[in-house]
C-alpha cells in the first residue's frame, strides 16, 4: 500500500467523527478508538490525519471521465465520438467538442460541485484548527489555505466569476454573491503569497500528493502565466520568478523515462511536483483504461470490468509527433494482437449495408485495427476509429478503476512555461528557451528544434502534456481556442472561454450572476 494512502484514506475514517461530527460506521481502527479530538491534536504532527477529505476529493475530480483526461476532449487533442448507439449521452460530448455547451451540462455541474466541496472541506478544517487551544496549527492552516487556493485556481480558470467563500460557520440559508474574475485572481494570489513561506519545503514520499512550498509556487506560476486572460494584464515577470523559484531549488528534475510519471506508484519520480496517488482498492476513481480502450481489449490486459470504447486522440494530433518521439508510445493504434500473437477480433465490426448508405464500413473487417483516422464525430464513428490513450501504462488485473498515479504538476511543465515566458518577453529565437524545450525532446528521442517559436511551443506543450488537463487553458492563452478545426466551426462569440455557472446553482441561489453569453 502506498504510504500516502495510509494516513489519508484509512486513518481519516476514524478521525472524521472527531473533526466533522459526521456519522461513521467503519470503526474497526481500534488504535484511535479512545482518542478525543482534543487529545489527538495535542500533538500538532497529528493534524495531518485530519487532512484526508480535503485531498481525497481530488480523486473524483481527476479520475472520473469528466476529469483531467476528459477535459482535453474539448480541445484539439482528444475526442469522444458517437459510435452508433454508444456515447451519444444526450449530445453532451458533441457540444463539448464544438463549444456549444449550455448551463445544464453534467460536466459543468460536476466540476463546480467537486471544486466547491473541496473549498468547503478546507474551510471546515481551517475552522476546526482555529478553534483548537494550545496546539500549533499555523502550518496546517497554511497548507489548507494553499490547497483551497488550488481549488480556486481551477474555478477561476473554468468559470471566471465565482463566489469567494472563506468561512465555514455560515447560516444554513447562506447564498453567496458572485465575485469578479479579477477579485478571484487577487484572492488566490494574496492567499498564496501570505502562506507559502509557512509551507514545508520537504519533497519526496512524505509530501507526495500534498501542497508544499513548491506546489504553491507552481500554482502562482499557472496563475501568472494566464493573468492576461484572467485580468487583462500580463504578469510575465511574476510567472518567470515563480518558475525560477522551483528550478533554483534543485528539488526536481526530469525523470529518465517519460512514462515513469504515470505508473502505479510515481512517488519515486523526481519530476512530479504534486501527484494524485490512485489505488484501485484504497483510493479508487481513475478509470482512463475503461474510458479509452476498445471493447475487445479488456481480455488482453486482464481487466475484470468491460472497456467502454470512448475517448481517443484526434488524427491531426497523432500525426503531429516527430519521427522517433517516444511520447507517441502513449497512444495505442494499429492492428491489435493478444499476448500469444493472435489477431484480436471484433465480431461486431461495421459491415456493409446496401440498404443504409450512411452506415460506415470497417475496411479491416473482423480483425481489430485501431486507426489514427476518426471517420466522423457522430453519429456513426467506426468502433475501431481513433488512437487510444496509453500514456498511463495499463495495469493487468484492473477492475473498474486503475492504480496509475496522476501528476497534477510536473517539472517538465515548469521548463515549458519558462521557455514560453522567455519568448513572450524577449522574442522568438531565444536561445535559453530553445535549450529548455530541447531538454524534453532529448528525453523523448525527438529531433532537436533549431529555433523556438510561439507555434512550436504550443505544439510541444501538446506532445508533452496531452491527457493531463492543460490544453484548454493553453489554447486560450495562445489565442487559438476559438479557431476552426476538425468537426468544429470557428466561434465568433468568445464567451465560451469560460464555462457557464451551472443551471442548478442559478436556480437555488438568486445572488449568483450568470456569465455573459449564457
Amino acid at each position: 500500500m502506498k504510504k500516502f494512502i495510509l494516513p489519508f484514506k484509512i486513518l481519516f475514517v476514524t478521525l472524521a467523527i472527531l473533526v466533522s461530527q459526521q456519522s461513521c460506521t467503519k470503526l474497526d481502527e481500534t488504535v484511535y478508538s479512545d482518542l478525543t479530538g482534543e487529545k489527538l491534536f495535542e500533538n500538532p504532527d497529528n493534524l495531518i490525519f485530519a487532512f484526508g477529505l480535503a485531498y481525497t476529493n481530488l480523486y473524483q475530480l481527476v479520475g472520473h471521465k469528466y476529469g483531467m483526461v476528459g477535459i482535453d476532449a474539448g480541445t484539439d487533442l482528444m475526442i469522444v465520438p458517437q459510435r452508433g448507439g454508444d456515447w451519444l449521452d444526450g449530445g453532451e460530448w458533441h457540444r463539448w467538442h464544438r463549444h456549444t455547451w449550455t448551463p445544464s451540462e453534467g460536466y459543468v455541474a460536476r466540476w463546480w460541485n467537486i471544486l466547491y466541496y473541496g473549498v468547503n472541506t478546507c474551510n471546515r478544517l481551517i475552522f476546526t484548527f482555529e478553534n483548537l487551544e494550545d496546539v500549533e496549527t499555523e502550518g496546517a492552516i497554511s497548507e489548507l489555505r494553499a490547497l483551497r487556493a488550488l481549488y480556486y485556481y481551477w474555478l477561476v480558470d473554468l468559470y471566471g466569476n465565482v463566489p469567494i467563500i472563506t468561512k465555514f460557520d455560515v447560516p444554513v440559508d447562506f447564498k453567496p454573491e458572485t465575485n469578479s474574475r479579477q477579485e478571484v485572481y487577487d484572492f488566490i494570489e494574496s492567499e498564496l503569497l501570505e502562506v507559502k513561506d509557512n509551507l514545508s519545503r520537504e519533497t519526496g514520499l512524505n509530501m507526495y500528493g500534498r501542497v508544499n512550498y513548491y506546489v504553491a509556487n507552481m500554482i502562482l506560476a499557472k496563475l501568472y502565466i494566464n493573468a492576461e486572460v484572467y485580468t487583462g494584464t500580463a504578469q510575465w515577470q511574476k510567472a518567470l520568478d515563480a518558475c525560477d523559484t522551483i528550478i533554483a531549488s534543485n528539488e526536481y528534475s526530469l525523470s529518465g523515462d517519460f512514462f515513469d510519471n504515470f505508473v502505479a506508484d510515481a512517488s519515486g519520480s523526481p519530476e512530479v511536483i504534486m501527484g494524485v496517488p490512485f489505488d484501485r482498492v484504497n483510493a479508487p476513481a481513475f478509470e482512463i483504461h475503461l474510458f479509452t480502450l476498445h471493447y475487445n481489449l479488456a481480455a488482453k490486459y486482464g481487466f475484470t470490468d468491460g472497456t467502454w470504447n470512448g475517448i481517443c486522440a484526434q488524427e491531426a494530433f497523432v500525426n503531429s509527433f516527430p519521427e522517433g518521439d517516444l511520447r507517441k508510445n502513449g497512444l495505442l493504434f494499429g492492428p491489435q494482437f493478444d499476448n500469444d500473437g493472435n489477431p484480436i477480433q471484433d465480431p461486431s465490426y461495421e459491415q456493409f449495408d446496401p440498404t443504409n448508405p450512411t452506415k460506415p464500413i470497417d475496411p479491416d473487417g473482423i480483425n481489430l485495427n485501431l486507426t489514427p483516422e476518426v471517420n466522423m464525430l457522430e453519429p456513426n464513428c467506426l468502433r475501431q476509429a481513433g488512437a487510444r490513450i496509453a500514456k498511463f501504462p495499463f495495469i493487468e488485473g484492473s477492475d473498474r478503476y486503475t492504480s496509475n498515479d496522476f501528476p497534477i504538476f510536473r517539472y517538465a511543465d515548469v521548463l515549458l512555461m519558462k521557455a514560453e515566458i522567455l519568448v513572450r518577453m524577449q522574442g522568438e529565437g531565444n536561445s535559453e528557451a530553445l535549450g529548455l524545450v530541447n531538454m524534453l525532446r532529448t528525453r523523448a528521442a525527438a529531433p532537436a528544434l533549431s529555433e523556438v517559436t510561439m507555434e512550436n511551443l504550443l505544439a510541444e506543450r501538446a506532445l508533452e502534456l496531452y491527457a493531463e488537463g492543460f490544453r484548454r487553458s493553453d489554447m486560450i492563452r495562445f489565442g487559438v481556442y476559438f479557431d476552426t478545426r476538425w468537426e468544429k466551426d470557428e466561434i465568433d462569440d468568445e464567451h465560451v472561454s469560460i464555462w457557464p455557472i451551472p443551471e442548478a446553482q442559478m436556480n437555488v441561489n438568486p445572488n449568483l450572476s450568470q456569465n455573459p453569453g449564457y
